[in-house]
């Protein structure tokens, strides 16, 4: 029977003691730290240091619940409720939104620089009875693009959900027509229905509506709604909150481009990121230092979507397969085989080589932290094997830096 680690236990009592615990058991984790370091234990020190770091990102990240009173004063309309009947495709009797009441969304994970400016847009547009009054209203369009899975959908509840606002889903099934006309008619009755209530207006896949008005694809009647968009767009955009999402921003038409004063590309996750997504989704299952170094590594080019779907299949094969130090790399290994994309997306690919080109090409990677006896851990191997692996493929001047490590 594999024996497991005690610090891995105790990591995993710390991660998830600082998730939900108050200041007294940080203080703990803390003394722990120093404990260890004294003791002569620095990689578990430094391991539990990095957990708290990383923890007290996430909490200077994550925007705190704000007061949206004056969000709900300063806007025009009626209050939104369950019972209110959405209007339809005349048509085919198709609804053209769904209504999505505030609840509580959990903080993306974004890089600091766009949590703080989505922080600062929050705060404006939850404050616009005094922003008002000093004649200094912000702009209530936004646009957010981005690739396809960065999480611009769940950024966009997020915002509804903090500003404590009912969310208006435009529906492009039932928004789009075949029918000459309808397709125009349908936004300008979407429009009206938003700009009676107090709501956020979300149009998802915004492209599928305001494409290129000169598209030589396109006749006449794309013209006709993209004019339509225009207008009810510049119509509500003083009155009431417009959200529009797309994975095409080069398909927009120009003019709609514009209609947007606050436009945020939402980028796929940096590396840190990427931990903090992973470290999220992959919770209850332990994983240390080294091993989420690896899967930030191996995945720069996947969105925080796919790195969702890569933590549900290591849970998966490991609470069917048990947890061990090789075994987590078998997991990992699971999921490439059967997700073809991510090999081509991301670095995973190398999973599927022999053992020595892993640590090869992993160890000579330049924005990798990880050490020789990291990558043994990884491979169920000792340190000297991965040594000696390194100096039977390495040339003269690149075993004398490995013997040198």
């Amino acid at each position: 029977m594999h024996k497991t680690d005690p610090m891995r236990i105790v990591h995993t009592l710390c991660r998830i003691g600082l998730g939900a615990a108050g200041p007294a058991f940080r203080f703990q984790v803390e003394r722990l730290v120093e404990s260890l370091r004294d003791s002569g234990s620095p990689k578990e020190a430094a391991n539990l240091e990095e957990l708290l770091r990383s923890k007290n990102d996430e909490q200077s990240l994550k925007p705190s619940r704000l007061v949206a009173s004056g969000t709900a004063k300063a806007l025009p309309g009626e209050t939104l409720t369950s019972s209110v009947t959405v209007p339809v495709d005349k048509e085919t009797g198709a609804p053209l939104a769904e209504i999505h009441f505030a609840q509580d969304v959990e903080a993306p994970v974004l890089p600091e620089y766009l949590s703080s400016a989505v922080g600062r847009l929050i705060e404006e547009w939850s404050h616009l009875d005094q922003l008002n009054a000093v004649n200094a209203a912000p702009p209530l369009t936004c646009m957010l693009f981005g690739k396809p899975g960065t999480g611009k959908t769940r950024l966009a509840y997020f915002i509804g959900d903090q500003l404590q606002i009912p969310i208006v889903l435009a529906r492009l099934d039932g928004l789009i027509s075949s029918f000459l006309g309808t397709t125009a008619r349908n936004i300008g009755s979407l429009f009206n229905f938003a700009n009676r209530y107090r709501c956020l207006l979300l149009l998802d896949e915004f492209d599928a509506l305001a494409k290129l008005r000169d598209d030589p694809q396109e006749v006449g009647e794309i013209k006709r709604v993209v004019n339509t968009l225009l207008q009810n767009i510049d119509k509500r955009s003083k009155t009431g909150f417009t959200l529009a999402i797309t994975n095409h921003e080069t398909l927009l038409d120009s003019a709609v481009w514009r209609r947007f004063e606050i436009r945020v590309e939402v980028p796929v996750p940096p590396s840190a990121e990427r931990k903090r997504i992973l470290e999220r989704y992959l919770r209850p299952l332990p994983v240390d230092r080294a091993e989420l170094e690896f899967l930030s590594w191996a995945t720069e080019s996947l969105t925080g979507s796919d790195l969702e779907t890569m933590a549900k299949s290591l849970k998966r094969y490991t609470t069917i397969h048990g947890r061990g130090d090789a075994a987590f790399l078998d997991a990992v290994r699971a999921y490439a085989v059967i997700n073809a994309s991510s090999q081509q997306s991301g670095r995973i690919g190398v999973l599927l080589r022999s053992p020595q080109q892993f640590a090869k090409e992993i160890l000579s990677s330049p924005d990798v932290t990880l050490t020789q006896q990291d990558v043994g851990k990884l491979l169920g191997k000792d340190q000297a094997t991965i040594s000696r692996w390194l100096k039977s493929e390495l040339g003269d001047t690149e075993r004398e830096l490995v013997n040198a490590e």
